[in-house]
């Protein structure tokens, strides 16, 4: 199983616990900046080394030129929807195709909606890109990508994924997805 946007490891914990080998990938900056994770002061490469012998970590441009192993799931929680970019998301997703397995699956998740979302658009303080906006604020710009499921089901279909099952639960929206 790999982990694509694996952040602070929230769904890695599980996933570990249902596979033989556990691939994580984020930005090189998330994988390598000391946080909290599981109570521990520490970066996600030295947690999972030190608590998953069968994980690997990779930065996102790492994914992007050497992954040679193959995966039956990956999970792609909140990633998309944050990337600015149609060649990065391109590039992200066209990478997720080359890795799985035959009948290997992807699960793309993107919340689309929430009160945040609604005062953010209002505020003044947006820029509007993409499929969604710019937050300009005093702790930096911030990305927020508006995909619901008929959309993620597109651009998962340009990327060359066969799009199995959609559907919303709240305010999320899943994308279940296999190579054509």
């Amino acid at each position: 199983m790999l982990d694509l946007g694996c952040g602070k490891l929230r769904y890695a914990r599980y996933l570990a616990g249902k596979c033989d080998h556990l691939g994580l990938v984020d930005s090189q900056v998330q994988i390598e900046r000391r946080q909290v994770i599981g109570n521990c002061h520490t970066t996600v490469k030295d947690y999972a080394a030190n608590s998953w012998p069968h994980a690997e970590v990779y930065s996102l441009e790492e994914f992007w030129k050497k992954t040679r192993r193959r995966y039956d799931f990956v999970l792609c929680a909140n990633v998309i929807s944050a990337i600015p970019s149609r060649i990065i998301r391109a590039r992200t997703l066209r990478s997720i195709l080359r890795c799985l397995k035959k009948g290997g699956r992807v699960l793309v998740v993107n919340q689309y909606a929430n009160s945040y979302f609604s005062r953010m658009i209002n505020s003044g303080k947006v820029i509007a890109h993409l499929d969604g906006y710019i937050l300009c604020s005093v702790r930096g710009n911030y990305y927020y990508g508006i995909l619901p499921e008929e959309k993620m089901s597109r651009i998962l279909a340009v990327c060359g994924f066969k799009v199995i099952e959609r559907w919303r639960i709240g305010q999320s929206a899943f994308v279940l997805a296999v190579a054509r």
